[in-house]
């Protein structure tokens, strides 16, 4: 397939339903932040439904931060706690959900894959290693 038909594939499947695409959900801290123009191309490219939802409480400034970056989506949802992020995912049916907190990460049904972003937040560069507390991790 050439670069032509890729990109006309990418249209085609941006303007076909929405529903039969699985959909995905982005948190801005500690993602969104850290590698902008990846979860613009992700958003813009994305065929199905994109939420974005996060634990923030001034929807101006969430909405502000979006649009600097370009993240597109279908809804942002603000939330208060990470056990209502994870009835968030739940309710909305988002298939993948991107977040850098393993306590986030957690509390999402195993119907839904989680993809954890690595920042300085939640791994150790100079050792290598993920930083993880004994309630979400254990060696192996």
């Amino acid at each position: 397939m050439n670069s032509e038909a890729i990109i006309r594939a990418i249209g085609e499947a941006r303007t076909a339903e929405p529903a039969r695409y699985p959909s995905i959900g982005i948190d801005i801290d500690g993602c969104v932040d850290e590698f902008p123009e990846f979860f613009r191309v992700l958003a813009s490219h994305w065929p199905g439904k994109v939420y974005v939802i996060s634990f923030r409480d001034d929807r101006a400034r969430a909405e502000a931060f979006l649009a600097k970056f370009g993240v597109r989506c279908c809804e942002l949802i603000l939330v208060n706690s990470f056990a209502e992020k994870a009835a968030v995912i739940a309710r909305e049916g988002i298939t993948v959900f991107f977040d850098d907190q393993p306590e986030v990460l957690k509390t999402i049904a195993p119907a839904c894959g989680v993809m954890l972003v690595r920042n300085e937040g939640n791994f150790d560069f100079d050792d290598r290693k993920w930083m993880l507390s004994d309630s979400t991790g254990k060696l192996v």
